[in-house]
């Protein structure tokens, strides 16, 4: 009875969903892009600024944003009235980063039910940015019609358990066989879904090629999240564009915030990734970036046409910019592991069986499919682009947004064009548990040469955030913008960041990024903690804590209006501001445990009163690499 109810639930929110998104998807109703005719403008426009259509957006959203931070500063911090143009940020981290922050989204929804310290951040937020496990929270809940994340959570329709995780492992040895072989083709017959009635994976793939487009792992990764997590609604969403979103009635009426992607492009032919790659945005209305190397923006509802410094010479191509595609993009992560599992000095696989699997990604690297492929080129010959490695390849090559090491999607967010006076940064990123490397490297990226309009107040380095609990406890950076000037970027002042990192309270929510099965206890367990992380417990830690962010909200204002800080806004800042100091001690090295708020190497026991019953070990699921070692030593015990 319990099964036939889940999926009535399932059908009907999925239909709900289905007409709140309204997306009118690609011409052709599938996977596959279709020819169009063309506008007469060209298609590309400079990056100096942002777009038109987006000032004007954002004009709009300021009505609703104002109007609920006046609501939370009335209930948090009454007599206090000022702007802030707040954006919120989700880190990268795969599935444990998306249910993460799924707790942490509900934590600051004014949908959410009971009464939360950081309540109604959402709707206050002007902007909303996201890369891998981030970005499939972000664009898994707009796609579906921007619903309250418990509604989906109750659904079921997030179903990332081992029955329905992404590599079919029915067929064990036949897998081994396909990496040991570095047979690329056979391998993408385990993956699940790839062959169903005319309508699986493998046939998405091959009307797209057939198309006259290139694909990659990239594509079938996208479209195997898809499979999971948008069941029952028009072949697993397989028309869904990216601009749909754009068309939809709860974005044009501006009911959330202005969603942001991103991604890392590669140069070509290199294996090389660092903070000094350009970062490429995806939004509802454009894709592009405001880094040198790029500097250029083209219009997602044109992504696969052909241009040449944004002119057309034939027809115009829609439903490029299929959703799937784009959110596996930006969470494109495999060519990385050429550099992270079998290099050299790596050890995460024994010695024969990471020469097999160095052969088979040293292939897919070599035929380019370990990395999306955005080709024709949108940049090509564009007259912005510094780099002629973009403005003169045909291919455009997009991976993983954090693979650099900004796994907070922070570039596009703090950048001197959008004015952002406050970031809200939820860290849920890597695997183990963060040390301050996402808003490092923010920071870092900020001084580097593709950085040039991305302004990031001052941090200190990674043992600083760990000597000082920075990582435990929620923490304020760039609370005095006169302490800010040598960072100042054609008259902005960088913003003040509410930094926030995954913890354990209620769960140990720190999986790995490659843990692909999540047991549906574990998962809801793990959201749950999120919850916890962004409320501070509900308010127990600090009963303060909604008066504290209040004060972080309002005082760039304050700082341009001349207005003085009240005394509690003092005393708050006192509390979470980083005053400036720094470990300069060795090599500090984390303690294995967490207290309410610091850490520390004595046992600990898990807080608040969690009614999940649920077993707080890592096992119960499988990572993409257990699930490898285990079919290659099953052929080897055979020698």
């Amino acid at each position: 009875m319990h099964i036939v109810v889940t999926l009535l639930a399932q059908l009907i929110l999925s239909f709900a969903w289905a007409a709140a998104a309204a997306p009118d998807g690609s011409p052709l109703g599938g996977y596959a892009p279709a020819h169009v005719s063309c506008p007469n403008s060209t298609l590309l426009r400079e990056g100096s600024l942002i777009s038109e259509a987006e000032k004007d957006w954002i004009a709009l959203r300021a009505e609703i944003a104002d109007a609920a931070l006046a609501d939370f500063l009335d209930e948090h911090l009454p007599g206090a009235n000022g702007s802030c143009r707040l954006a919120t940020a989700f880190s990268g981290g795969g599935y444990r980063a998306m249910f993460v922050g799924a707790g942490e989204l509900a934590a600051i929804d004014s949908r959410s039910e009971g009464t939360l310290p950081l309540k109604g951040l959402l709707q206050a937020s002007s902007y909303i940015a996201g890369l891998l496990g981030g970005l499939w929270l972000l664009s898994l809940v707009a796609l579906q019609g921007w619903p309250q994340v418990e509604n989906i959570v109750d659904s079921g329709l997030w179903n990332a358990t081992s029955q329905n995780s992404l590599i079919d492992t029915s067929d064990f040895l036949g897998l081994a066989w396909a990496v040991v072989t570095a047979n690329y083709n056979r391998l993408l017959t385990h993956v699940r879904h790839w062959e169903k009635s005319g309508k699986g994976i493998g046939e998405e793939i091959k009307a797209k090629e057939s198309a006259g487009f290139y694909t990659s792992l990239t594509d079938v990764w996208g479209r195997g999240l898809a499979h999971q997590f948008f069941p029952l609604q028009n072949n697993y969403y397989a028309p869904a564009l990216w601009l749909d979103l754009a068309e939809a009635d709860f974005f044009k009426n501006h009911l959330m915030p202005f969603p942001l992607v991103t991604a890392l492009a590669r140069r070509p032919d290199s294996l090389v990734y660092d903070l000094n790659l350009p970062v490429v945005e995806f939004n509802p209305l454009e894709m592009g970036s405001f880094d040198t190397s790029i500097n250029s923006f083209f219009p997602t509802r044109y992504l696969g046409t052909e241009v040449d410094n944004g002119k057309v010479s034939g027809n115009c191509t829609r439903g490029f910019d299929n959703a799937a595609f784009v959110y596996g993009t930006s969470s494109s992560l495999f060519n990385q592991f050429l550099n992270t599992l079998v290099c050299p000095d790596c050890d995460q696989l024994p010695g024969l069986i990471k020469w097999f699997v160095r052969n088979l990604l040293n292939r897919m690297s070599r035929q380019k499919e370990d990395i999306a492929i955005y080709n024709p080129n949108p940049f090509f010959g564009s007259e912005h682009a510094a780099s002629l490695n973009v403005s003169t390849s045909e291919s455009l090559f997009l991976m993983d947004g954090g693979i650099g090491g900004e796994y907070l999607p922070l570039s596009s967010l703090m950048n001197t064009h959008r004015e952002v006076d406050t970031v809200l940064a939820f860290d849920n990123n890597p695997g183990g548990w963060p040390d301050g490397s996402s808003l490092v490297n923010a920071f870092r990226r900020s001084q580097t040469y593709e950085g040039r309009s991305t302004i990031c107040p001052w941090v200190p380095g990674e043992d600083t955030f760990l000597a000082h609990n920075f990582t435990a406890r929620p923490v304020f950076f760039g609370c005095d913008a006169k302490n800010q000037t040598d960072l100042v970027k054609d008259d902005v002042v960088p913003p003040l960041v509410i930094y926030l990192a995954n913890r354990p309270f209620e769960f140990f929510s720190n999986q790995s990024t490659l843990q692909l099965a999540w047991p549906d206890d574990k998962k809801k367990a793990t959201i749950q903690n999120g919850y916890d992380i962004a409320s501070q417990m509900n308010g127990t830690v600090d009963a303060s804590w909604g008066t504290c962010v209040a004060c972080a909200l309002v005082r760039r204002d304050q700082e341009r209006q001349g207005v003085e800080q009240s005394e509690e806004c003092q005393r708050c800042f006192e509390k979470y501001c980083w005053d400036g100091s720094v470990y300069e001690g060795p090599t500090y090295y984390r303690p294995v445990n967490y207290t309410v708020d610091g850490l520390t190497n004595s046992s600990m026991t898990l807080w608040g009163n969690n009614l999940i019953p649920v077993d707080t070990s890592l096992g119960g699921g499988f990572s993409i690499w257990s699930v490898l070692l285990s079919v290659l030593r099953s052929i080897f015990s055979w020698f």
